[in-house]
Order: C-alpha cells, then sequence, then structure tokens
C-alpha cells in the first residue's frame, strides 16, 4: 500500500537556485522572495541576486549551471531555450503589449507617428524592444524612412538630452526616467497592437525539471501569490519593490501597472516567443529558432489527472 505525498513535503527538503534581477519586471518573484512564499510552499530557495544587469545574466547562470531557474525576458529567455544547455519554459507571468514605450524630445517637433519620418530613434539592437520597433516601423510604412541607432538602455535617456536622437523606443525604466529628467519628453505611443505580448517567463533547466517538478510546480505557485499581491494593491506592492530595486515607488507603481501579470502558458504566449525568435535570427541574434511547443515543461501531476479524466470519459461512454 502506497502513501499520496503532498507536494510541500516532498520537495521540503530540495534546494532551488533561483536567478533573478533587483528589478521590477521580477516583481512577483521579488515579493514571493521577501514574504516567504517560496518557503511556505515547502522549499528552500537559495536566490541569486544578480542586481540591476541585464536579461543575458540571468540565461548565463543559468546555462552555466550556476542557477537552476531564473526568470527573465524574452529575448533572454530564447536565447536560453536556443542554447546547448538543455533548458524547459515553466511559464509566462507578465509583460504585455504595452511593455516598450516610444518616447520623443520636444524639440524633435514629433507630435504624430508619421512625424518620425527622416528622425533618428534610439533602440538597444537585439533586444525585445528592438522587435517591437520593427514590427511598429513595418506596420506605420517607416522602415526605410528612419535611422536607428544602437543605444544601449542606459545610455538612452542621455542621449536623448543630448540631441544625438530624437526619440528613443525602450522598457522600463529607460520612459519613466526620461520623462522626469528631459524637458518636454513624452510617450509618443507603446508598441501595441502588433501581435506581441513580449512576455516574462520562467525556464528551468531540464534536469532539474525531470528531477524536481513538484518544486517547479510550488515556484508557479509562489508566483502566483506574487502576480495577485501586484493585482490586489499595486500602490503597496510598489512600495515594498521600491525598498528592494531602490528606484521611486511612484515609478515601481508606474510600471507595475503599465504591464500585464498573469502565470500562463498558451498559445497567444508561443505564438509572442515565436515572433520575436524569427526576428532575432533573422539578425543573427539566434543561431537556430529553438522549437518552442517542444520546450514547454509538462507538469506530470497535471499530465496524469488529464489522461486519469480522459480515461474516465472513454469508461462512461463506453458504458
Amino acid at each position: 500500500m502506497s502513501l499520496a505525498v503532498p507536494a510541500a513535503a516532498a520537495a521540503q527538503n530540495t534546494v532551488c537556485r533561483l536567478a533573478y534581477m533587483a528589478k521590477v519586471q521580477y516583481a512577483p518573484q521579488l515579493l514571493a522572495l521577501q514574504h516567504g512564499w517560496f518557503r511556505a510552499a515547502g522549499i528552500e530557495v537559495q536566490g541569486i541576486n544578480l542586481g540591476m544587469t541585464t536579461g543575458i545574466s540571468a540565461t548565463e547562470a543559468l546555462v552555466s549551471g550556476s542557477a537552476d531557474v531564473a526568470v527573465m525576458g524574452d529575448v533572454p529567455g530564447l536565447i536560453a531555450l536556443a542554447s546547448a544547455h538543455p533548458t524547459v519554459l515553466v511559464c509566462a507571468y507578465g509583460g504585455g503589449e504595452n511593455m516598450h514605450g516610444l518616447i520623443v524630445s520636444d524639440r524633435s517637433g514629433i507630435r504624430t507617428v508619421d512625424d518620425l519620418r527622416g528622425k533618428r530613434i534610439g533602440c538597444h539592437f537585439g533586444s525585445s524592444t528592438h522587435g517591437g520597433l520593427h514590427l511598429f516601423l513595418a506596420r506605420h510604412n517607416l522602415a526605410s524612412s528612419v535611422t536607428l541607432v544602437n543605444t544601449p538602455q542606459k545610455n538612452l535617456v542621455e542621449a536623448l538630452l543630448s540631441g544625438s536622437i530624437d526619440a528613443f523606443a525602450a522598457s522600463e525604466p529607460a520612459p519613466s526616467l526620461a520623462l522626469a529628467r528631459v524637458p518636454g519628453a513624452r510617450l509618443l505611443t507603446t508598441l501595441s497592437g502588433l501581435g506581441n505580448s513580449y512576455p516574462l517567463v520562467m525556464v528551468a533547466s531540464r534536469a532539474y525539471a525531470q528531477a524536481h517538478p513538484e518544486v517547479l510546480r510550488l515556484l508557479v505557485e509562489g508566483t502566483k501569490k506574487g502576480v495577485d499581491c501586484i493585482l490586489v494593491d499595486p500602490a503597496r506592492a510598489a512600495r515594498e519593490i521600491s525598498k528592494l530595486t531602490g528606484a521611486p515607488a511612484a515609478m515601481e507603481e508606474r510600471t507595475l501597472k503599465t504591464l500585464e501579470w498573469k502565470v500562463r502558458l498558451d498559445d497567444e504566449v508561443l505564438a509572442s516567443l515565436q515572433s520575436t525568435a524569427d526576428f532575432l535570427h533573422g539578425i543573427r541574434r539566434l543561431r537556430a529558432v529553438p522549437d518552442l511547443p517542444a520546450l514547454v515543461w509538462r507538469d506530470p501531476v497535471a499530465a496524469q489527472g488529464a489522461s486519469a479524466q480522459t480515461a474516465a470519459g472513454d469508461r462512461k461512454e463506453a458504458d
């Protein structure tokens, strides 16, 4: 006779090295770590805080074996999934079509999208924003009418201030920083309506996922609690996140309200990732496009439940 062991009990003595960055985009995990929601779920999480680095540092931590699971943006996630180190896509938990904003300076004379013609637009090449901007310019027949300037995100605000660019496309915190520091700067539009939700994702080592599916399940549950915290009271969540990131609470609240928060892994997420992967492959940032459906993590417990329901349904029909 065998007794089922609760997932939390099975995971009690299991260590999970979770790589993350101290940025608002990773708010659900920051909140979960702060409140002990992963510990409450029965996981001993060893957080690997990568500070204010770029998402590729999370990819490097994962593929080097120094982390078991990492949270990151869509581009670092795709690079991890396309790497030689076997990985799986656990879930998406945030993002949204308003992830990236197009900021213009007052002296540029840009008042409408069509005014972008002949202008210099700063963007970090090879980023998620770059992919969204590519779609945006194509949608508005502007691809051949603007000059894109490869600018690291940390330098975008200064470039706008100096006048070396007329506008820039970026994700937070660059848009909020520009609005606060550049006189007359404004948000022209977001890179929305282009069929891409720019998902924030959780990626795990395949070996770890196979050995500890209960830990991934509980990591997802803890992330859901973080998402719920944001949705219920974004102002409070922003104040808590601000203490961890060092950014003003008002700025963090603006970002929390701009992004969409939901733990999921559906066709829309995969289609968005596919779009970005195709773009990255086209500019040779990815050597090969990963087979995303084949890399989706399948929770064995959920799979068993689905099989049991199917079998029960078949028996009922037979009766």
